[in-house]
């Protein structure tokens, strides 16, 4: 059987689910290599991963050739199955894609769709062009830019960074704006060039939903779809919590979307639904942060991509149907928003539906591979006495 190498920084409940999903059936060897030193901690607790190999990203060429090293090492007898979880990754690999390709399967997708998804402003054009419904979008490059949303966007407004791996002072993942003079002394404090904004769509966290996916090399898709619960902001942000639940018609704008852009691999997809409409938010290239909520759905795509990728004949997983009405929990961001917002009854609450109720599973914790979640718990704990 191949081996899996997983390409992570700071998301361990995806990188956990792969590992633990694929182990569990397959007698394989699974690698992370992490660029967060607290991170491969973690990962270094976990039965179902061989071995961590902690990697100082500080460009794309060193980040080559500490991988080059280790790959030397290894002397793979085939080629490994790679798996990235960060669009910095993804970017890296891009611009040495011809040596990834040679040693590894990769998951990702083309270096065409790389290189257009993982840039906001870039991402939001060719997603309009190819038929999704986009929030009125610009990127701020100048004076001018900023006036133009003052006068012809309608607010909140959301601001976001491009992308992880440009070189930024931004320090935030989603900013809401409500006041256009707010938004200006934003800009007059930043001095920042880059920064993606967006009109808001209505509607509460219930209206935004996710699309996980594998599309396979004979262009077959493998899909989980759901509602987000629970942001890190009312606006918008990291899914605290989802639940899965089924949309035919989300499944088909999707089904379209990905035929048109000729995707095969595996990747994610944030929507916003307003009125009839679902909006396009943002696109994944790699594991989603939440990619557990697939697998705890009776949808192994970690499983149907390893198979497909491999050149393993599918199993039954690749039948199974998405069961809805399971939740998913980003345990440590959750419980921490509830303390800061004194939501003590919350965190009881939710404590209790992960211990009484089989549909409900926070992100890093497993029965079968429970030392990761306990460790992550106890470094927490440290940091903060």
């Amino acid at each position: 059987m191949k081996s899996v190498v997983i390409i992570a920084n700071t998301a361990i409940g995806s990188v956990l689910s792969v590992a633990q999903a694929i182990c569990n059936k397959i007698n394989c060897k699974v690698y992370v290599i992490c660029s967060d030193k607290k991170t491969s901690s973690i990962f270094e607790t976990s039965k179902f991963i061989s071995e961590v190999l902690y990697v100082d990203a500080i460009n794309s060429q060193n980040y080559l050739e500490q991988i080059q090293a280790w790959t030397l090492t290894k002397k793979f007898n085939e080629k490994p199955v790679l798996y990235s979880s960060t669009d910095t990754s993804c970017y890296y690999i891009n611009k040495n894609r011809s040596w990834f390709e040679e040693n590894f399967i990769l998951s990702l997708p083309s270096e065409e769709i790389i290189y257009n998804f993982t840039k906001k402003g870039l991402a939001e054009k060719k997603a309009e062009l190819s038929g999704l419904s986009v929030p009125k979008t610009i990127v701020i490059k100048t004076e001018e830019d900023i006036f133009k949303v003052v006068e012809e966007f309608k607010f909140p407004v959301i601001l976001k960074p491009r992308a992880t791996y440009l070189n930024s002072n931004i320090n935030f993942k989603i900013k809401v704006i409500d006041d256009k003079q707010d938004f200006i002394n934003f800009f007059n404090e930043i001095h920042n060039e880059g920064i993606l904004c967006q009109e808001f769509i209505p509607g509460g966290s219930d209206e935004s939903y996710y699309y996980v996916f594998y599309r396979s090399k004979n262009k077959k898709i493998y899909e989980n779809i759901g509602r987000k619960l629970l942001q890190s902001t009312p606006k918008g942000g990291i899914m605290l919590k989802g639940k899965s639940e089924f949309n035919e018609d989300l499944s088909l704008i999707c089904e379209k979307f990905l035929e048109s852009i000729n995707y095969i691999g595996i990747g994610g997809i944030e929507f916003k639904k307003y009125g009839n409409k679902f909006y396009f938010i943002e696109m994944s290239v790699r594991l989603e942060g939440f990619f557990k909520i697939a697998e705890i759905s009776g949808k192994s795509l970690a499983l149907i991509s390893y198979y497909d990728l491999a050149d393993e004949v599918l199993r039954d997983s690749a039948n199974e149907i998405q069961k809805d009405g399971y939740i998913y929990i980003d345990t440590i961001p959750l419980f921490v928003d509830y303390l800061k917002n004194r939501k003590f009854a919350s965190i009881f609450l939710d404590l209790m539906k992960i211990f009484l109720n089989s549909k409900v599973f926070p992100n890093t914790f497993s029965k079968k591979d429970f030392k990761p979640f306990i460790k992550q718990i106890l470094m927490i704990l440290k940091s903060k006495i």
